[in-house]
């Protein structure tokens, strides 16, 4: 693949611009909601681009990539979604954590529980727990509700589905890590999928 296109436009888009177009789609694909994604050139296409256009620009799984690099996926689809992105409708961007049967690690503030079911209890209140599937070999699941310094909530974990909410300043989710942002430099939480293993909360 190429580094630049037949304008000399880089691939490199800058980070203030992905922050807008991320912003703009609710920190997930437009098309299905999905939280992990690809920055997508629609209008124009990235091989006649000739600079990186926040508004010509969108956010696509890696499901919904393929389809339009493979022909499955017009651009007046994306556009159409771009205009009232999945997310935004929702309220939140989700996907999936992948965990094996055997218990799992969680490392959250320093502290490193491994085959616990109450992780954390505020006032006798379970705010992150992990029990066994009902399903035969089916993972264990993690639950649990990750607030800022002033209580609103940024990330809800219900059975291994989590929820990143739209409302928040930033949410960026690259490989393994999802980093949810209070503003610039304020890093509200930060955390790095060890699949199948367990889930690291310290890992910025």
């Amino acid at each position: 693949m190429d580094d630049t296109n037949k304008h000399g436009l880089s691939r490199y888009i800058p980070e203030a611009i992905k922050r807008e177009v991320r912003q703009r789609c609710g920190f997930g694909c437009v098309i299905c909601g999905f939280g992990f994604y690809d920055y997508e050139h629609f209008d124009p296409d990235f091989v006649d681009a000739k600079l990186h256009d926040p508004n010509g620009m969108t956010l696509l799984c890696s499901q919904c990539n393929q389809k339009r690099a493979r022909g499955r996926l017009s651009a007046h689809t994306v556009e159409i979604a771009n205009r009232n992105p999945k997310c935004k409708q929702l309220g939140f961007a989700n996907e999936m954590f992948d965990f094996h049967n055997d218990p799992i690690t969680v490392k959250f503030a320093g502290v490193t529980f491994y085959n616990c079911k109450d992780l954390i209890m505020v006032n006798d209140r379970p705010i992150l727990t992990v029990l066994p599937s009902l399903e035969p070999h089916g993972p264990m699941l993690l639950s649990g509700v990750f607030c800022n310094a002033i209580g609103q909530e940024t990330l809800r974990i219900h059975e291994n589905e989590w929820s990143a909410k739209t409302d928040n300043w930033d949410v960026v989710c690259e490989g393994p890590r999802i980093t949810i942002r209070g503003g610039l430099g304020d890093i509200v939480l930060a955390l790095k999928m060890e699949v199948p293993n367990g889930l690291n909360s310290c890992a910025e």
